[in-house]
């Protein structure tokens, strides 16, 4: 979507985003270009774009220090705090609990409005969230300002806080998957995909292994059950399979799945892409759009697929997938990783997609529009902030 053209007499608004700039995970690009899509047509005025890079100050390049509070009260008319991961509980975010991990005298210096938009969490049973009393004080702070709004991610954040913290507000606004509304671009070339005849992204998630799996024996499980049902569809289908990683992690289970399959098939059936990072987010899924189908194992292997209306089958090992499925009601399309007999219920998902994918892409239509308006009324309210100053 292009930027709206601002009103006679109305100039454009300045607005940093503080994202995962240097990320090699693709994902971090899909919400990142899907916010930037969705506000550019929502707000009503033309925008500027200034990209921060989060990831300097998560990893102690840059402090959270009054030379970041002049960012936005100078430089800017306000900041959009991306929606990546941000509740994760790491013991050195210890002045906010999470990675906006601005010092507590600093908060009351920021005079621009700041937008959290759709932040998210990822903890997993058993660990520690360390500063969880500054991370309450901190999302009080949030409630407690007039120029900051707080929109949790639909994956289940605001009811993750509640149920594990006793941390609830009816004040706190639940915003759809921005990585939902990716731009892609269309025109790309893309070698890994045959067009003579269909082709099926396969997109792992090796990322937190060891929580997510929690024994290398179940994670082989899983691997072996997908493995099998690949192998079954490719006898009955005339398809090519493309294992697309996400992050530096997923190849590593790449490598462990072709190691699974008959190497007949591995050698004739399948081709894996590279990573693409931020920077190549809107190719990378150009190639998602010309998909017949994505079993995805990944959060944005997922979300995307529903705005890009491409037939997909997730494959859930977390919570996060499944909570975002139950709320755009897609979740019977939702194949549990560790179910026991995985093989069997991968394999009858993946002959009812292929068999019908109309009827998939015509659910993902209805779920988008009714994600997009949500959207819109979320961004009504930081219409409503900016216009106010």
């Amino acid at each position: 979507m292009a930027n709206v053209a601002p009103p006679s007499g109305q100039r454009p608004l300045t607005l940093r985003h503080f994202v995962n700039l240097h990320s090699a995970n693709v994902g971090n690009g899909a919400l990142t270009e899907g916010t930037e899509r969705v506000l550019s047509d929502d707000l009503g005025r033309q925008i500027v774009w200034m990209r921060d890079a989060w990831d300097d100050y998560s990893f102690g390049i840059k402090p959270f220090d009054g030379r970041f509070v002049e960012l936005i009260n100078r430089y800017s008319d306000g900041m959009i705090v991306g929606g990546a991961v941000a509740l994760n509980g790491r013991q050195f975010y210890a002045n906010a609990g999470m990675r906006f991990d601005l010092p507590r005298e600093l908060w009351s210096e920021i005079r621009r409005p700041v937008v959290f938009y759709g932040i998210s969490h990822r903890h997993w049973s058993g660990q520690t969230y360390h500063h969880i009393d500054k991370l309450r004080w901190a999302l009080d702070a949030i409630l407690g300002r007039d120029n900051v709004l707080l929109g949790f991610r639909n994956d289940g954040t605001r009811e993750w806080l509640a149920a594990s913290f006793g941390i609830e507000s009816d004040r706190f606004d639940v915003v759809p998957d921005p990585a939902v509304f990716t731009p892609y671009e269309g025109n790309g070339q893309f070698p890994e995909l045959d067009p003579s005849r269909g082709n099926v992204i396969l997109a792992f998630n090796d990322e937190d292994s060891r929580e997510r799996y929690v024994t290398a024996e179940r994670r082989m499980t899983v691997i072996n059950g997908i493995a099998a049902a690949v192998e079954r569809m490719l006898t009955k289908w005339d398809v090519n399979v493309v294992l697309a990683p996400h992050y530096f992690d997923d190849c590593r289970m790449i490598a462990d799945f072709v190691d699974a399959c008959k190497p007949r098939l591995a050698h004739r059936c399948m081709i894996a892409t590279g990573l693409s990072g931020i920077h190549g987010c809107r190719q990378f899924y150009g190639r998602y759009k010309r998909a017949d189908l994505v079993i995805a194992m990944r959060v944005h292997s997922m979300s995307p697929c529903v705005g890009l209306g491409v037939p997909m089958i997730p494959l859930v090992t977390q919570d996060r997938m499944s909570a975002f499925l139950e709320d755009v009601g897609l979740s019977e399309l939702m194949v549990d990783a560790f179910a026991a007999d995985l093989a069997d219920r991968l394999e009858a998902m993946i002959d009812r997609v292929l068999a019908n994918p109309d009827d998939i892409r015509r659910r993902f239509g209805t779920a988008c529009k009714d994600l997009r308006d949500r959207t819109r009324r979320f961004n009504a309210k930081i219409r409503k902030l900016f216009d106010a100053r």
